[in-house]
């Protein structure tokens, strides 16, 4: 009977580092979204310059 409840709790730890795990995640992942807009705003924000030079920028 011991067995069964130290089974259900290691599934219980097992299963709530999991959540936390994706939780930390997909924090990760909406900061490097958040970043890729702010470059992008600035990008499109900044004045634009000879299309030789956009060319070179963008290669």
């Amino acid at each position: 009977m011991s067995e069964i409840v130290s089974r259900e709790k290691s599934l219980e730890i097992l299963l709530e580092r999991l959540i936390m795990m994706v939780g930390k995640s997909n924090e990760r992942a909406e900061h490097l979204h958040k970043r890729v807009l702010q470059l992008e705003r600035i990008l499109l924000e900044e004045p634009s310059q000879g299309e030789k030079e956009q060319k070179t920028f963008i290669s």
